[in-house]
């Protein structure tokens, strides 16, 4: 009885699950395993150690927060199962962007809210404060990549003989993006913080992910897209804001939506053919972290395939043309702190994160790095190796593979498909592969099903119509031969027809083409 009532459970499970929107099935999913790590695998930079996030809350509010996000995350998909079509694409957003704001945005603004009111190297990720820093710097007419860090409050943030305070690592765009706000609220006595720009990045990425889905070619829903559109748009969306390996990150201030608002803008801008607007959304993404940089090569392939230019020139115009106000962007960004001091620059950005500087970061994360620590290949974590010649040697073949297909088929599915894999192969292979980072390239992969999908979908239903076309004309029965005298042959042609009478169908031989009926028997002379 008991194996009986189990099976009928998952039979009714399974086919209760077939029966869910596509929305329904991610949303659930994804909202439901998030709940359940909140629990635990979530935490957040706090004073003196990781906490998960629902602490961050007085007492008795922790626990609301987490039965809101529960009940938030299960009631997605039985709304869909209960009410159907009641169950409105306005309806889902709306629920969908409350998920978003339990998750997210609520736990965020308690860490803003805390650091506030704290100590100004709490609850906040190093990196985040030290973009702040890097700006002081430069407003204090300080090369960033020169300057150390000892005297602002990265110095008492939680990490023993933090290197981070002799190397800044991230690129020019993310610190000089932050100078104007940083100015203004010092000099106004105003607290900043740098997830004052990080959280309506995350938002505003949100509102980019699902145009990235392009209409179909049937009739349009009424508020512009096919019904069936908006469900994989909001499967979409649900996927990125609710990346396990991401969103966590959001809340202590990690940068990742700030360079995949503009990566996402420029695809989005690629896939209406806005290549000079696209260029700029690129660069300013590379300007901001390595990370982009690795989709240049791509762009710059996916330009020159789409046009199928026959002779270097016509490549070189169509890469050129759409892309040079891209290059003034990274050299505006880059020259002016290469010229006044390379070497610094080089250390900070290159041997800092590849291993060689006087103060290198340590190995961590969950890499190929980590496997090597563990197995003690290498015997501490702040030893030199060559991980970046593991990353050439690994990226390289198969960033040309995809290049190469690139140009054999220049789709964005593809572009995002090579993008991904290659910085995977890249960055799993360095020197530290962080959490962040794997939420980073899924980011990335995350649009390429719905993509690559439809297009296929489309070729197998217009396949499917072309071979109906032909079984039913197959079976359509042949017009029968009409006889011909043999007169008609032996006499000559008949005279044309009348002005205004239809003209007949052309005679058949009687001899190539015989009927199936005999004709008839003319008599004739016996000459």
């Amino acid at each position: 009885m008991l194996a009986r009532a189990v099976e009928r459970v998952l039979r009714w499970s399974l086919q209760a699950w077939r029966e869910l929107s596509v929305d329904a099935k991610v949303v659930g999913a994804v909202a439901v395993a998030n709940w359940l790590l909140l629990f635990g695998s979530h935490t957040t930079v706090a004073a003196t150690h990781d906490v998960p996030l629902w602490q961050l809350f007085p007492f008795g509010a922790d626990v609301a927060f987490l039965m809101a996000c529960g009940a938030l995350a299960a009631t997605y998909p039985l709304r869909d199962r209960r009410s159907g079509s009641s169950f409105t694409t306005r309806d889902r957003a709306i629920h969908l962007a409350a998920i978003v704001v339990a998750f997210v945005i609520v736990p965020a603004v308690a860490s803003l809210v805390l650091r506030e009111t704290g100590r100004p190297y709490t609850y906040i990720h190093d990196g985040a404060l030290m973009v702040e820093e890097a700006a002081r710097k430069l407003l204090h007419g300080m090369n960033p990549y020169v300057a150390d860090y000892l005297d602002t409050p990265m110095f008492y943030w939680p990490m023993i003989n933090n290197p981070a305070l002799y190397h800044l690592t991230y690129f020019p765009f993310m610190f000089l993006v932050t100078v104007p706000f940083v100015w203004l609220f010092d000099h106004v006595g105003i607290f900043w913080d740098q997830r004052y720009l990080y959280l309506p990045a995350y938002v505003a990425t949100l509102c980019v992910v699902p145009f990235l889905i392009p209409r179909r070619g049937e009739p349009p829903h009424p508020l512009g897209v096919h019904d069936g559109d908006m469900r994989a748009r909001l499967a979409l969306t649900a996927i990125v804001a609710l990346n396990p390996q991401l969103f966590p990150f959001v809340v202590e201030g990690r940068n990742d939506f700030f360079v995949l608002l503009p990566l996402f803008g420029a695809v989005l801008l690629l896939q209406r053919e806005r290549r000079t607007l696209a260029s700029l959304a690129f660069a300013v993404a590379g300007a901001a972290k390595l990370h982009a940089l690795f989709i240049l090569p791509f762009v710059a392939v996916y330009l020159v395939a789409t046009r199928r230019p026959r002779t270097v020139g016509e490549a070189w115009s169509a890469l050129w043309r759409p892309a040079w106000p891209a290059a003034l962007v990274l050299a505006a960004t880059f020259v002016p702190f290469l010229v006044n001091d390379f070497a610094a620059f080089y250390d900070d950005v290159v041997r800092y994160n590849a291993g060689g500087a006087a103060w290198t970061y340590p190995i961590s994360g969950m890499g190929f790095s980590a496997l090597l620590l563990a197995l003690g290949v290498i015997e501490y974590r702040q030893a030199d190796f060559p991980f970046a010649a593991v990353e050439i040697a690994v990226a390289a073949p198969i960033a040309a593979w995809w290049l190469v297909r690139l140009w054999r088929r220049p789709t964005i599915a593809t572009l995002l498909s090579g993008y991904a894999l290659a910085l995977l192969a890249f960055l799993f292979f360095g020197r530290y592969f962080q959490g962040n980072y794997l939420g980073f390239i899924l980011a990335i992969a995350s649009p390429v099903p719905f993509l690559a999908v439809r297009p296929a979908r489309e070729q197998r239903r217009s396949r499917r119509v072309r071979d109906v076309v032909r079984a039913r004309g197959s079976l359509r029965p042949k017009p029968a031969v009409q006889p011909v005298p043999l007169t008609a042959g032996l006499r000559g042609a008949s005279p044309a027809p009348p002005s205004g009478t239809p003209a007949a169908p052309p005679p058949t031989d009687p001899v190539l083409e015989p009927s199936l009926e005999p004709a008839p028997v003319v008599a004739t002379s016996a000459d």
